[in-house]
């Protein structure tokens, strides 16, 4: 009875620190408390509330006037409900305002700039509003070739004889006079990609080689007339071919789409990847250190593109459609990594922190450094959280990265089998699970889930198939002295937080809903994982309210962050541990010359030269 009224106590003791109303009127009394001590000299530092030291910020007046607010505390919305998350962002058009046709007239630079009152006083400043006026693409690109490209003058006679054929070739409608035989060699293309193309400044040269490509036949189909090569370079003429067919007819994710497939399909996969990735590794000033380790190199480029695939191919075929471009944030993470210089700031894709923290576990895991994961090693994950039923389920059912890409062979009974190998985990098939693992609130995590609990796979969960699973980490938590929480006990709590349209199942858009983002993985813990669900049910009030308001995005950066300060450390450590090493050996060979030479055995001392 003792025990049991401890329990109740300590739940009703829970509940009513995580009410939001007794919550505010604590923090209510503890504010009056302090706004009547202001007067006290102690450092806001040494407060004995409970509250870490505030960043070393500089901060104005104003600011320093504010209430403090502890890094816990829930930001209410304006619907007065603060567990609700914020409503998902705005994806705004990435059409473009302005013409992009190569000869459209002067467009205003000011895009906002749109009311009466500015039209008004247009009119009446007259010629003074040119500076306002932003140039057509053809003249903008007749600058940025006269300013960095060559003119055929200036180059040698066997090349300037083949530039000239363009102009004697009455079907070439793009090369009319010297100018347009204008070129710009490869090293000074970044402009015209990253200014006029408005793609990152590390594209230039894939771009480069598209746009020479792409006019290479287009000119033997449609034009003709010179028989050998054409010249390697990109004239004004040849841009404004690319751009009329390639550029001007499509919006911004269009464009970026277009580019990264090959013409001849309507897909991306991962190959099409690959010379982007290289041309970031050799460009960006945070992955310069990698210069010298070309393992490590295309490791980093395999995950980066895997995590592409992760988040933006849903449907895990291998094949990235223009709707799904469009859906997604890639292109503007491409932007962001090309204008951020630490490239551990984009935690989308691209961190090599994040990098790190993948192939350190997946090395970890792998003892015997074949690059494959068997159902032994991943059981040793997380310091064996796993079930082992659900180890068994994501080699059986859950979904591979490039599964659908690969083609199929036909076994001895005419059947299609996969090349893919469902006996082991590759490097790609372990990010998948990976990610999957550390952050279960993304809609990529709960299908990866769902698929490998929903063991008849249609589609629904019901309650045999949830009970055959928990029953499994009943025996777990008995055997590691855990209290024993009751099928139906969890089952009802799992149930309130999910609120799925259907009592007697589940289904992945219960999991999607706006009120599940936080607490939809929890019911995958409480499944197969012991020791998440553990701390799931032991879990603080006050550390969630924390949790919710840190820098973090999404869990997968918070666990990320951690494990790579945890690697790091350890990295430090054995560095120091050899070094001490290093040092006693050589104090050991030190001594050993001091006694060779008391013996007078070291003859000379002096050098033989």
């Amino acid at each position: 009875m003792v025990a049991t009224a401890s329990i109740k106590t300590d739940e009703l003791l829970a509940s009513w620190l995580g009410s939001e109303t007794i919550y505010e009127n604590v923090m209510r009394i503890i504010e009056t408390q302090k706004a009547s001590n202001k007067d006290c000299t102690t450092p806001t530092n040494l407060l004995d509330d409970g509250r870490p030291p505030l960043s070393p910020k500089v901060k104005s007046s104003k600011q320093q006037q504010r209430v403090e607010i502890p890094p816990f505390y829930s930001k209410h919305r304006s619907d007065g409900n603060p567990q609700m998350p914020p409503p998902p962002k705005r994806r705004y058009s990435s059409s473009f305002t302005e013409d992009q046709s190569w000869h459209s007239d002067y467009l205003l630079n000011n895009e906002d700039d749109i009311s009466p009152k500015s039209h008004e006083a247009d009119s009446v400043a007259g010629d003074s509003t040119t500076s306002n006026k932003k140039k057509s693409i053809s003249l903008q690109a007749r600058e940025m070739f006269t300013e960095l490209g060559t003119r055929p003058t200036r180059v040698e006679s066997s090349q300037l004889t083949v530039l000239r054929r363009y102009l004697q070739n009455p079907s070439d409608e793009y090369h009319t006079c010297e100018d347009d035989l204008v070129y710009i060699p490869l090293e000074r293309f970044e402009r015209i990609t990253k200014e006029l193309c408005n793609f990152p400044t590390f594209f230039h040269k894939p771009l480069y080689e598209r746009i020479l490509m792409l006019w290479s036949t287009y000119y033997h189909l449609h034009i003709g007339g010179m028989e050998e090569n054409l010249p390697p370079v990109v004239t004004y003429g040849v841009f404004h071919y690319f751009w009329k067919m390639e550029m001007a007819p499509f919006d911004k994710n269009e464009r970026f789409f277009r580019l990264l497939k090959r013409p001849e399909v309507e897909y991306i996969t991962r190959d099409d990847f690959f010379p982007y990735i290289k041309e970031l590794l050799n460009d960006h000033p945070g992955l310069e250190f990698l210069s010298n380790h070309a393992e490590f190199q295309d490791k980093y480029a395999v995950t980066v593109i895997t995590r592409i695939f992760y988040s933006v191919n849903l449907c895990h075929s291998g094949r990235i459609t223009s709707r799904q471009i469009r859906k997604s944030n890639l292109l503007s993470v491409f932007q962001q990594v090309d204008d951020e210089e630490d490239i551990n700031k984009v935690t989308k894709y691209f961190s090599y922190e994040h990098f790190y923290v993948l192939y350190c576990r997946f090395w970890e895991l792998d003892h015997d450094r074949d690059y494959k994961i068997t159902r032994e090693d991943l059981l040793k994950y997380g310091e064996h959280c796993l079930s082992h039923m659900i180890v068994d389920r994501i080699f059986d059912a859950a979904p591979r990265p490039f599964e659908g890409s690969d083609p199929a062979t036909v076994d001895e009974n005419g059947n299609l089998v996969s090349k893919v190998s469902r006996n082991y985990l590759s490097y790609e098939d372990f990010i998948f699970f990976m990610l999957s693992e550390e952050d279960k609130a993304n809609e990529c995590s709960v299908r990866y889930w769902f698929t490998c609990v929903d063991v008849d796979g249609d589609d629904k969960l019901n309650n045999m198939e949830m009970r055959s699973f928990y029953a499994v980490q009943l025996h777990r938590m008995q055997c590691m002295g855990h209290e024993v929480v009751p099928f139906e006990d969890m089952l009802c709590q799992m149930m309130d937080m999910i609120k799925p349209a259907n009592g007697e199942h589940l289904v992945v858009e219960d999991f999607l809903q706006p009120h599940c983002s936080q607490v939809s993985g929890a019911l995958f813990d409480a499944l197969f994982n012991v020791n998440k669900y553990v701390m799931f049910e032991q879990r603080d009030p006050f550390l969630e309210r924390q949790k919710r308001e840190d820098e973090f995005e999404t869990d997968w950066d918070r666990f990320a962050c951690i494990d790579y300060n945890r690697l790091a450390m350890e990295e430090e450590a054995r560095e120091e541990e050899a070094m001490d090493v290093d040092w006693a050996a050589m104090d050991e060979e030190e001594e050993d010359v001091d006694e060779y030479n008391s013996l007078g055995l070291s003859g000379s001392s002096e050098a033989p030269f």
